[in-house]
């Protein structure tokens, strides 16, 4: 085939690819084989096309056992899913929040590959369980809630109480339970009477539910993202990066570790950067541009795509991360007085001056020297949270539909988690 030849071929395969619109769809699975490299890539694209490959996760608690199981067991055999069910481990003897949660992430670890999905029946049941699969970055696709009437429900724990007053505990805890629930999952929470809705009309709903709710492919392309989040209160921001840069297979920057890493290699911006932090001053605007132009040039980051915290901080920094491309700015905010508030729980380390959310038990040098951060002037706090708030107007005044602004408190991670689900799928935000 000689170069004309070659030209017009090239010239018929792209047209046909854009007339059937399969562009996307060649380019993520390109994607996937880069980022995989399966042995056998052929039956490896032969299990995505089938939808077999990637293994969803539904939930299903509340009601009492048996009539959950019931409906659990329909489905599972209806879809070919496992089902895992934390009464069947755990009914001859007491448990806590902690043992459940270990249990569920070694059942998730050993799930048979040639299962297309995975169905958790009675979990999770409170909103500590709930928090800890969100912190190990499982993110459901939906969360089924069985309820009953509360006469069910009395009935059933008078049988089991020793006491009305235990009766009025459990109806308590299973009201506040479900609300916590609520507040998790949001939308993404189906709530179903199994006193006023016949077994048969539950699975019928719920399948119609999972059937609609097939998972998308990954994001499309390789996209690029960046978490800017308030002064000072990383914790959350650095969470969503690593659960991005996991369900995404995106190269994590987290603004800290790189400058951290600098100041450990003792090269030429080292010690600048560490006499600074010592300070208590604000790294320039060159150093800290530098050293995220590097890492976001990178072979790895341009290959895979890459989820970047903790920068852009100004002006200065967004112009130079506007010529990198940034498909999605994700940007956490609160009101003045909860950014306030969360400021002052602060702990900081006197000898790094490095501030933490959250004391790091594990490391019991660090915890010894810990104090809490001293808000010397107030006013000086208000005028940086004034600045933040001020800078994420621009950004999306700037930027428009690719910027999701997220309450740092109010907004669940599984909300975060389904949005940005939505947002990298679509392709205007890659043009």
């Amino acid at each position: 085939m000689n170069t004309n030849e070659l030209v017009e071929y090239q010239q018929k395969v792209e047209a046909y690819i854009k007339e059937h619109k399969m562009t996307d769809l060649f380019e993520n699975l390109t994607r996937l084989l880069v980022l995989s490299k399966p042995q056998d890539p052929v039956t490896f694209l032969i299990d995505i096309l089938e939808n077999r490959r990637v293994q969803r996760l539904i939930l299903v608690t509340g009601v009492v056992t048996t009539t959950r199981q019931e409906i659990v067991v329909s489905l599972a055999n209806m879809f070919n899913y496992k089902v895992i069910t934390v009464e069947d481990h755990f009914k001859s003897h007491w448990i806590n929040d902690d043992q459940v949660n270990q249990f569920i992430l070694a059942e998730l670890k050993k799930t048979e590959k040639h299962f297309r999905g995975i169905i958790i029946s009675g979990y999770p049941n409170n909103i500590k369980q709930a928090y800890y699969l969100q912190s190990m970055g499982i993110i459901p696709e939906r969360l089924f809630y069985l309820e009953s009437d509360l006469d069910f429900c009395r009935q059933y724990y008078e049988q089991i109480s020793q006491s009305q007053e235990e009766v009025t505990k459990a109806l308590t805890r299973d009201r506040l339970n479900k609300k916590d629930l609520e507040y998790i999952y949001g939308s993404y929470m189906d709530i179903f009477n199994t006193s006023k809705r016949t077994k048969e009309d539950i699975i019928e709903n719920i399948k119609q539910i999972i059937r609609l709710r097939d998972r998308k492919f990954p994001p499309l392309r390789f996209p690029r993202v960046a978490i800017i989040r308030p002064p000072g209160l990383k914790e959350r921001a650095t969470q969503l990066a690593q659960i991005f840069s996991k369900r995404y297979g995106l190269v994590q920057l987290i603004t800290f570790d790189m400058i951290q890493q600098q100041i450990h290699n003792k090269g030429v911006l080292g010690p600048l950067i560490y006499n600074t932090l010592q300070k208590e001053e604000e790294i320039s605007n060159d150093i800290i541009n530098s050293i995220v132009y590097t890492e976001v040039l990178s072979t790895e980051a341009r290959t895979k795509g890459w989820v970047l915290e903790g920068f852009p901080k100004n002006d200065a920094q967004l112009k130079f991360l506007e010529a990198q491309n940034v498909n999605l700015f994700v940007v956490l905010n609160e009101d003045e007085d909860v950014l306030i508030n969360k400021s002052k729980l602060l702990k900081i380390d006197p000898v790094t001056k490095i501030k933490y959310e959250k004391v790091p038990l594990n490391n019991k040098p660090l915890l010894d020297r810990l104090q809490n951060f001293q808000i010397n002037n107030e006013q000086l706090l208000k005028d940086r949270i004034t600045k933040y708030q001020t800078f994420v107007k621009l950004i999306e005044q700037k930027f428009g539909e690719r910027v999701q602004v997220f309450k740092l408190e109010k907004d669940s991670t599984e909300n975060i988690i389904r949005v940005t689900d939505v947002f990298l799928n679509n392709p205007k935000i890659y043009n």
